[in-house]
């Protein structure tokens, strides 16, 4: 006897369309009301160095696509992986924060943090004096 064919997720139009069939093929269930994200939120990951192998370490950004259990999601990554984790783990899309130091966003924070340091020195009136530059 075969296993029972996993159903195939309605797919949101804001998801990539080469990302389209890994997102509607992904397994899991419907995702419950009370859940904090629900099919198709764009969803974080933070890495860090000292917690265990994987996306623990690594982090990712993808999307929520279903549920197996009560608080784990699954879902798939920007480059089309599929995850599962606990619902806790996972943060909202965002902007990147200086001040965290996850090894997911080390890239982007380096670009944030010399865009910053090049504003340094323009004390642009502050106390009603000229830019110091």
């Amino acid at each position: 006897m075969a296993a029972p064919q996993q159903p195939r997720h309605p797919v949101p139009d804001h998801i990539p369309e080469h990302l389209r069939e890994a997102f509607a093929t992904t397994k899991g269930r419907d995702i419950p009301p009370h859940s904090p994200y629900q099919r198709g939120d764009a969803v974080q990951r933070h890495g860090f160095p000292g917690n265990l192998p994987g996306h623990a370490q690594t982090g990712f950004c993808g999307w929520a696509v279903g549920t197996v259990g009560g608080t784990i999601l699954t879902g798939i990554t920007t480059t089309g992986e599929e995850w599962w984790e606990y619902w806790g783990d996972l943060d909202p899309d965002e902007p990147v924060k200086l001040t965290r130091w996850c090894t997911c966003c080390r890239d982007a924070r380096r670009v944030l943090a010399l865009a910053q340091r090049a504003k340094t020195g323009e004390q642009l009136d502050l106390f009603g004096q000229a830019a110091t530059r």
